[in-house]
C-alpha cells in the first residue's frame, strides 16, 4: 500500500483542465458558428458580423457555465479540492478527508480507466456517468514511486 499524504487541488486548477478537456474536444462546434457568421457577413451582410459576435460573447460563455455547473458540483470535484489522504492499494483507491463531515470514499480499480499527466495535476479518469468525470491529484503529492505505481494500477486494469 502506498500513502499520498495532503494533497488537494484549488477549484481554479480543476476548472481549468476541465475546460481545456471540453475545448480541445469540441473545438470545431464553437468555431463552426463563428465561421459561418464570418462567411455570411462576407457574402450577404456585414450584420452578421453582429451576429458572430454575439455567438462568441454571450453563447460560448453561456456553454462554459453549463459546463461549470455540471461539473464543479459533482462529487468527484469536491473529492479533488478537498484536502485528502490517498491510499493506493490493489483494490483501488481509498480517500480519507481531512474534514470529518466528508466520509470516506473507495474508488474500485476497475472505476480508472486512464490517467492523464498535466503540469500541475494528474487526472484520474474515472468510469461513470459523465464524460469529463475524474479524481484530480496535484503533481507536487506525487512523487515518482506513486507515479509508477499509479501506471502499473491503470496498465492491470487494461
Amino acid at each position: 500500500m502506498m500513502r499520498i499524504e495532503n494533497c488537494k487541488v484549488t477549484a481554479g486548477a480543476y476548472m481549468r483542465c476541465l475546460c481545456g478537456m471540453f475545448v480541445a474536444e469540441n473545438w470545431l462546434w464553437m468555431a463552426l458558428p463563428l465561421a459561418v457568421c464570418a462567411v455570411l457577413a462576407i457574402w450577404i451582410d456585414v450584420r452578421f458580423i453582429i451576429v458572430g459576435l454575439m455567438v462568441l460573447t454571450i453563447v460560448l460563455p453561456m456553454v462554459l457555465a453549463l459546463l461549470y455547473f455540471y461539473y464543479d458540483f459533482s462529487p468527484e470535484a469536491r473529492w479533488s479540492i478537498m484536502e485528502k489522504q490517498v491510499d493506493l492499494d490493489n483494490d483501488g483507491l481509498t480517500l480519507t478527508f481531512s474534514d470529518e463531515r466528508m466520509k470516506k470514499h473507495i474508488i474500485l480499480r476497475d472505476n480508472v480507466r486512464d490517467i492523464i499527466e498535466k503540469d500541475d495535476v494528474w487526472m484520474l479518469m474515472l468510469s461513470g456517468g459523465k464524460r469529463y468525470t475524474c479524481l484530480m491529484l496535484p503533481s507536487s503529492a506525487i512523487n515518482p514511486d506513486v507515479a509508477q505505481r499509479l501506471r502499473q494500477f491503470i496498465a492491470q486494469t487494461h
